[in-house]
């Protein structure tokens, strides 16, 4: 049976954008509010440990893949080596997972949009018309996902950069001691669980094989890793000189709350209007590659050819499920307590375990 989206390529710069800007939008999530409480005045640490495991995880995998296979993606190798019934299980598993970031991110966005910008606006319509054009972007494939990535990409740093400069006026340095925060016990278990937002590292190895040159693996994982390090490290020490300690836990919209803070003079203040259209661009390119994911990992698992026509369906799903908390505070329960506290596991050692296991077993034929 035929690959699904066989005929999908994507250069390594549209794949380093998308992967950093995966990674990077969590800037506009609950992120800098769970790191904050586990790390306070330190927080800004807890991204960097993070990093060095997603680091460790992207070489190890780029050994993996040079070494027995290296013309293939994660899902390819389940199939060839784990046959049919385990393929299917392991592929289900991390389509699911995909679903469910989709969808508690995207109840995420649609809270800060309706909370900030369009307080009179049905949130299930803001929902409907983020989830119609995500499954669209989709539906163009992984070179539209990569080309509207590459042109966000400086949009999105040059918005994250301007963020932090523009606020120098409200700058505390001394919000930033003690140098520690809550203690090195508490920064440690602050990385243990939040290091699952490197997100980019599942994502590439499942489209390793889509990559115009496989080879760029270790090249786009670490570039996209490192990128994407810089911008949560210089937003969370501008945050956490904007805001007390006491205040950086409470906050849910981390973003939103440092623009309204802009005021360089009478004329350069209230510019938050213009940070919305860089915070909507980041979730269309997170989303999308999510849902893209998703759908390649259960055509693959499932033996599908295609992979197109089950797009409208998972964004509906994706889409009811983000409606299915009643509240923000369930939603951010949620994402604390379970999405980045537990998903490590498929994000860095389902890869991991899975090609080690792999590498001992002999091929199979694939029907």
């Amino acid at each position: 049976m035929p690959r699904p989206q066989a005929e999908a390529s994507i250069g390594g710069r549209e794949m380093t954008a998308t992967l950093t800007i995966v990674v990077a939008s969590h800037t506009f999530l609950n992120y800098p509010r769970v790191v904050s409480a586990a790390g306070y005045e330190a927080s800004w640490m807890v991204p960097i440990l993070s990093a060095v495991i997603a680091l460790v995880v992207v070489l190890a995998l780029d050994w993996l893949f040079q070494r027995y296979f290296s013309d293939m993606g994660l899902a390819e190798v389940f199939q060839q080596r784990f046959g049919i019934p385990v393929t299917m299980v392991l592929c289900v598993v991390i389509a699911l997972y995909f679903l469910a970031i989709t969808a508690i991110i995207l109840r995420q966005f649609m809270e800060n949009v309706v909370t900030t910008v369009l307080p009179n606006t049905p949130i299930y319509v803001v929902g409907g018309l983020f989830i119609i054009t995500v499954v669209y972007v989709a539906f163009c494939g992984l070179e539209g996902i990569g080309r509207i990535a590459f042109l966000a990409l400086p949009v999105f740093v040059v918005g994250i950069i301007s963020l932090c400069l523009f606020t120098m006026n409200q700058w505390r340095p001394a919000f930033l001691f003690p140098l520690w925060g809550a203690g090195i016990p508490n920064l440690l278990w602050g990385v243990l669980d939040n290091s699952s937002i490197f997100t980019n590292v599942i994502v590439l190895a499942m489209i390793r094989m889509h990559i115009h040159d496989p080879k760029e693996f270790r090249r786009m994982g670490v570039r996209s890793t490192l990128y994407a390090t810089v911008l949560l490290v210089c937003f969370l020490l501008t945050y956490h000189m904007v805001f007390s300690p006491a205040e950086t836990v409470k906050l849910t919209s981390p973003m939103y709350s440092m623009a309204r803070l802009i005021h360089l003079g009478r004329f350069v203040q209230r510019l938050e209007s213009i940070f919305i259209f860089m915070w909507v661009s980041a979730a269309v390119v997170k989303l999308t590659i999510t849902l893209w994911c998703a759908a390649y990992a259960l055509s693959v698992g499932m033996g599908w050819p295609v992979l197109r026509p089950i797009l409208p369906a998972l964004g509906l799903l994706c889409l009811a499920g983000s409606l299915l908390p009643t509240n923000l505070s369930v939603v951010l329960q949620t994402m604390d307590k379970l999405i980045l506290k537990w998903t490590w596991f498929i994000v860095f050692l389902l890869p991991l375990l899975g090609l080690l296991i792999a590498a001992m077993l002999p091929k199979r034929k694939v029907v």
